[in-house]
């Protein structure tokens, strides 16, 4: 009998991706109770974890559909969520993450592999996952919820910003109306997010797209040199525009987005007259833009 797809989510995805995921907390000086209590295992099970070698969980993975690339940019972020200590987002991350891979119909080869009663032209999984905008950009805050990110909110503060994949106008994109502030340096957003909450972050998206669709989600931060140069550490690229003086939120935006190529991580608007500068992170949606701004956090305070 032919088996669910969705089997494969509990035979391999979740076991490997724990594995993978003890090992980076360990990383981090993580006691074997703590990881146990984080991934909702037994201790012993993270002993064996970190006893056994990775790449025996990486090729699980690789042989399931995933790139390397992948595995390590997803394991980043699920680290940032389970230090967040949400547990019940760290389930949804997981979940729609396999979802939206077993849509994109990255698992088929393994699946008929294993299971060779699945016809050939099987193409039942793609319509499993839909993209939930508001969920994306939920998790997203909650990754930011970190000491290291607050010290880069700016005296304007900070706004996510997530555009649909087929945004036409404003209210098609989603941010924080009141923005994101800081309480005791944890970063804080002013209210839920709701479409159209922000009427500059939604301009610079929208022009953005125009010519690179996939760049999807923006967020501002503060710019000083130390900035500049952990941008340099990371190997980021960026692009300075400015200084403009009294600009408005149009003029702002116009310059930013005309700036943007597809190589460019960073858009530094050095504000003017009135204009506090700040830095415009990009990235394909609000996790991949969390995880930079995460990156630049960390690397900021560690310089001096």
């Amino acid at each position: 009998m032919i088996k669910s797809p969705l089997t494969l989510i509990d035979d391999i995805f979740i076991p490997s991706i724990r594995a993978l995921e003890a090992k980076r907390l360990r990383e981090l000086h993580m006691s074997q109770t703590k990881i146990a209590y984080l991934l909702g295992v037994s201790q012993p099970a993270v002993k064996q974890y970190l006893d056994e070698d990775e790449n025996v969980y990486y090729k699980r993975l690789l042989n399931l559909g995933l790139s390397k690339e992948e595995l390590d940019d997803f394991l980043e972020k699920l680290t940032q969520l389970l230090l967040n200590g949400d547990s019940k987002q760290v389930m949804e991350y997981v979940s729609l993450t396999f979802l939206s891979n077993l849509s994109k119909l990255k698992f088929c080869k393994f699946h008929k592999m294993i299971d060779t009663e699945i016809p050939n032209d099987c193409e039942i999984c793609r319509n499993f996952y839909k993209e939930n905008e508001e969920e994306l950009i939920q998790l997203a805050l909650s990754m930011l919820q970190n000491e290291a990110v607050g010290q880069l909110i700016p005296q304007v503060l900070s706004n996510l910003a997530f555009a649909k994949s087929d945004a036409k106008n404003i209210d098609d994109v989603i941010a924080i109306p009141g923005r994101i502030t800081k309480i005791r340096n944890i970063p804080t957003p002013a209210s839920k997010p709701m479409w159209g909450g922000s009427k500059h972050l939604a301009k610079v998206l929208l022009n953005v797209m125009k010519n690179f669709p996939t760049i999807r989600s923006v967020m501002n931060i503060k710019y000083d040199e130390k900035v500049e140069r952990v941008l340099k550490i990371l190997n980021y690229s960026y692009k300075k525009v400015g200084p403009q003086d009294h600009a408005d939120d149009d003029k702002i935006g116009n310059l930013i987005s005309s700036a943007y190529d597809s190589y460019v991580d960073v858009i530094i608007h050095l504000g003017g007259k009135g204009l506090e500068p700040n830095a415009y992170i990009f990235g394909k949606d609000p996790l991949d833009v969390a995880k930079k701004v995460i990156n630049i956090g960390i690397k900021y305070t560690e310089i001096s």
